[in-house]
């Protein structure tokens, strides 16, 4: 029979009051003052009962003291209060993994996915660029820009889809000619043609004052729960992250961060003091082994939502493997910021293997050997156990220092031997290396690739307007992954010889600002230099790119003064030009060099 209690006996032992002490004189020592213990109170408590067991009985004798009303509310907390300790104790039930030293079973790992057939003639450049960003995002950020030059200074500035185009042109230009002040693409003292002659100074400052990217009326305020900080640049973010989720993903892929240089005024700006460019907007992305890129985000802060329960780093990890096919055994890359056992676990059963450094404090109860026991072994000493269950496991290995690796797929099996450098016998030796740390190095650095590619050439123009940096970023990142999926296509094709990085990007800078435009009319008194008035005889005039030379607009014939030789037919010689291209050509009663010339 259950024992019967009073209302304000239950409340008592339930919530117990300042008051209520232990039957222990009070003492000098803080330890021996406690709340009164169960079994003090109550003779027959028994400890093995689980207060999750069922609920609590309670009996009220029928002469109570207190009315209906207060012997509900009494209820009501004591369901909640039950309710609530269910669930804090289900949160704390977390997986316990058995880790033992045995020989690791190799899991099939095979790769089963394959790059499609390239094209059979290989695209322009300008082709390739537009795979990323096409005309319809081109016309989307003109629409943009006059809206908002026309909702701020109520200016008409007219711009076009075309216009755009140019503009992100001389954009790319600056990338490979860089200049401390964009005013000195117009100076009279060091004039660019080719981009002083593509739009004037004016109107380039025009385009960089109003580029828009975005409806500002539809922005959420900053109190709002759905406000995004990235709302300036989201819908470019989306549309270049939705063209990279249609490439065709290499085997083996690296997660890391990587800086957009930036100090001006942001509250997303970041610091990271290990970096080269330490202040910043943090980017998380994913490349393959060549460097391309296949997603990213930019980190926003604390309050970035994003899916999951493993923390910001295993989030951000599944947050950018999310597109990549499951069943295809692809391998995934990532540090120690990112690296936990669930997160390893979670992957695995997607059928996405990696490898990862791992901090000492995340081992999820798996003891290893102390440093000091490793180092007592030397160099290249190591110790692993493994997970019974999951197929993980664990290796540290000692080199200059020790460090704890994480893998799915891989252990420390096969062993190689690596050279290091010692300083107490001043020569290079031979330290044993774990398979998964030659797995490691291998792998990771894609990301690492992709930031050393991007410095060379990156967009650099001082602007107002903080999201300018993460426009030069996507605009950066699209050329560089139209390269490399160029270089991609040609080594399916068998052809080693490819265009530099340098000489792809001026292509498309003189696709983009060229290719169906017109160039803007020189004012002032023709030059007694100009290229088209006067030629020599060992200076070779440069084939246009082919999406300028077949665009078909605004190819006019026209008469220079020293002839010059034709650069379709090989032994012509000529004194007509053609206006946008600027190379003689034949245009005469035997030969009309000037109509094959522009005719694909």
């Amino acid at each position: 029979m259950a024992k019967r209690f009073e209302v304000d006996d239950v409340i008592k032992y339930i919530f117990l009051p300042d008051g209520i002490e232990s039957d222990l004189e009070d003492g000098d020592d803080d330890e021996e003052k406690m709340y009164v213990d169960d079994d003090l109170v109550d003779p027959d408590y028994n400890p093995a009962q689980d207060i999750n067991a069922g609920p609590l009985e309670i009996e009220v004798e029928e002469s109570g003291s207190i009315d209906e009303e207060e012997d509900q509310v009494l209820l009501s907390c004591i369901s909640s209060e039950t309710d609530a300790g269910e669930d804090q104790t289900n949160t704390q039930q977390k997986k316990k993994y058995r880790w033992r030293k045995k020989p690791y079973t190799f899991p099939d790992v095979s790769f089963k996915g394959e790059f499609s057939t390239p094209p059979d003639e290989i695209p322009t450049p300008l082709q390739y660029f537009k795979l990323f960003l096409n005309d319809d995002c081109m016309a989307y950020i003109a629409e943009q820009t006059n809206c908002y030059a026309l909702a701020k200074d109520g200016k008409v500035v007219g711009t076009s889809a075309k216009e755009i185009e140019q503009f992100f042109g001389i954009l790319l230009f600056t990338g490979i000619f860089p200049c401390r002040a964009y005013t000195t693409y117009w100076s009279n003292f060091s004039r660019f043609p080719l981009i002083a002659d593509i739009m004037s100074r004016n109107r380039f400052q025009d385009h960089l004052r109003y580029i828009h990217f975005n409806n500002n009326a539809e922005m959420k305020a900053r109190d709002h729960p759905d406000y995004d900080p990235l709302f300036k640049v989201s819908p470019l973010l989306k549309r270049l992250r939705d063209a990279m989720s249609q490439l065709e993903p290499e085997e083996r892929h690296s997660v890391d961060e990587q800086m957009i240089p930036f100090k001006g005024r942001s509250g997303i700006k970041q610091y990271i003091k290990n970096k080269p460019h330490r202040w910043g907007f943090k980017v998380f992305a994913r490349a393959g082994m060549s460097g391309m890129i296949y997603d990213f985000m930019v980190y926003t802060g604390k309050a970035m939502k994003l899916p999951g329960n493993l923390g910001v780093a295993g989030n951000v990890v599944m947050r950018l493997v999310n597109n990549l096919p499951e069943d295809k055994n692809f391998k995934v890359y990532f540090d120690n910021w990112f690296s936990s056992v669930d997160l390893v676990c979670l992957l695995k059963q997607q059928n996405i293997w990696s490898v990862g450094t791992i901090r000492s404090n995340r081992l999820k109860g798996c003891t290893l050997k102390t440093d000091k026991e490793l180092k007592q072994h030397g160099r290249g000493s190591l110790d692993y156990k493994c997970e019974d269950t999951e197929g993980v496991s664990i290796v540290k290995w000692c080199d200059n220092k020790a460090v704890h690796l994480i893998s799915t797929y891989c252990s420390i099996d096969p062993a190689d031997k690596c050279k290091r450098w010692s300083v107490a016998e001043k020569k290079r030796i031979d330290v044993e290396r774990p398979y998964v740390v030659k797995e490691y190095n291998q792998h990771m650095g894609g990301v690492g690739l992709c930031d050393m590619m991007l410095e060379l050439y990156r967009t650099d123009i001082r602007s107002k307007k903080w999201y300018m940096r993460i426009v030069y970023y996507c605009l950066d990142v699209a050329v560089l992954n139209a390269w490399l999926l160029y270089r991609r296509h040609l080594a399916q094709n068998n052809q080693p010889r490819y265009l530099p990085l340098k000489d792809f990007r001026s292509s498309i800078a003189s696709a983009l600002t060229l290719a169906g435009k017109q160039k803007i009319k020189k004012r002032g008194r023709p030059s007694l230099n100009d290229e088209s008035t006067c030629s020599s005889k060992k200076t070779k005039k440069a084939l246009p790119v082919t999406d300028v030379r077949y665009d078909g607009l605004h190819h006019w014939p026209h008469h220079i003064a020293k002839r010059m030789r034709c650069r379709y037919c090989p032994s012509g010689y000529t004194r007509v030009q053609c206006s946008k291209c600027l190379v003689g050509l034949c245009l005469n009663e035997r030969n009309n060099c000037f109509m094959a010339f522009h005719t694909k």
